[in-house]
C-alpha cells in the first residue's frame, strides 16, 4: 500500500481523535440513588458472599498457626518430661508450626504492603 493511501486513512481518524479546541466536555451528574440497584438482576435479593468473609477467613488460619504452636510447645513439653514420645514427632511438630507462622508473617507484610499502596493512591 502506497504512502499517499495510508495519509488518507490516517487523516481523517486522527482529526476525530483529538480533541476541538477551545471544547469542553461536560459530566452529567449522576443521581445515586438511581443507581442503587444497576447491575442487578431482577429479584436478585442481595450480593452477600456464600464463604466466609476475608477476616473471618485470617482470623481461622491465625487459630490454626496458635493451635499448631501450642500442639508443638506440648509436644515439647512433653519430650522433654520424659514421656514415651518419639523424637521425630517433636520435629514434625515444630517444622510445622514454624512453616505456618512463617507462612502468617508473609501474609501480614503483603496485607500491609497492599494497605501502603492503596495509602499512596491519590483522589
Amino acid at each position: 500500500m502506497p504512502i499517499d493511501s495510508i495519509n488518507s486513512i490516517v487523516s481523517p481518524v486522527s482529526a476525530i481523535l483529538q480533541p476541538r479546541a477551545g471544547r469542553t466536555q461536560e459530566i452529567p451528574e449522576i443521581d445515586m440513588q438511581k443507581m442503587e440497584g444497576f447491575g442487578r438482576e431482577m429479584g436478585a435479593e442481595s450480593l452477600a458472599p456464600s464463604g466466609p468473609t476475608f477476616g473471618q477467613a485470617l482470623q481461622n488460619a491465625i487459630g490454626e498457626v496458635n493451635r499448631a504452636q501450642l500442639h508443638a510447645g506440648d509436644l515439647s513439653t512433653r519430650f522433654a518430661a520424659g514421656e514415651n514420645i518419639d523424637v521425630h514427632q517433636v520435629m514434625i511438630a515444630s517444622q510445622e508450626a514454624s512453616v505456618a507462622l512463617n507462612l502468617a508473617i508473609q501474609v501480614r507484610n503483603k496485607v500491609v504492603d497492599g494497605y501502603q499502596e492503596l495509602m499512596r493512591v491519590s483522589v
